[in-house]
């Protein structure tokens, strides 16, 4: 088991305070990144308190048998898509007792990639109960495993600012 990178551990356990201080329960669905943003959420003692569950759903069945992904949008725009990304996390929310909920989907390489899809393209959302799913659309560069840790980061980093802008509304 390779080490966790520690700042995307420092990083998740900001997340796990912020989720903590407003009672809020956080669930993943990952697909390229195979586990590991749950892995840094995980890595801090009391992710219990706010950790309900992680999916990690990296064929196109699983996204669909799991999540409730419509087979249909896999089909029609691709796993590496928004649509799948936001069907993730809204079957991540539904299938756990979690307020928020991130998900990961993308081609970390090095191959898989195509002109319209590139290696480093990765979509994530993040839904929470009684909000439409917000998408982000990211390209990484670098290798598997920088894309990957890349993507952990930016997945943390969207929690983290949904959590804080909710303390302002």
């Amino acid at each position: 088991m390779h080490d966790l990178p520690p700042d995307l551990v420092e990083l998740a356990k900001a997340v796990m305070m912020a989720a903590k201080e407003r009672a809020k329960r956080i669930v993943t669905a990952e697909s390229c990144t195979g586990g590991l943003l749950s892995g840094c959420l995980t890595a801090n003692a009391g992710s219990s308190d706010v950790i309900d569950c992680g999916f990690i759903t990296y064929s196109n069945e699983s996204k669909s048998r799991l999540l409730g992904v419509p087979r249909d949008a896999v089909t029609e725009f691709g796993a590496v898509s928004d649509i799948v990304a936001s069907a993730m996390a809204e079957g991540a929310l539904a299938q756990s007792d979690a307020d928020v909920a991130v998900s990961i989907t993308g081609i970390a390489g090095p191959g898989g990639g195509s002109k319209e899809k590139p290696v480093g393209l990765v979509y994530m959302a993040l839904a929470q109960t009684g909000r439409d799913a917000l998408v982000k659309r990211y390209v990484f560069a670098g290798t598997r495993s920088d894309i990957r840790r890349a993507a952990v980061g930016a997945a943390l980093e969207l929690v983290l600012s949904s959590l804080q802008d909710d303390e302002e509304d």
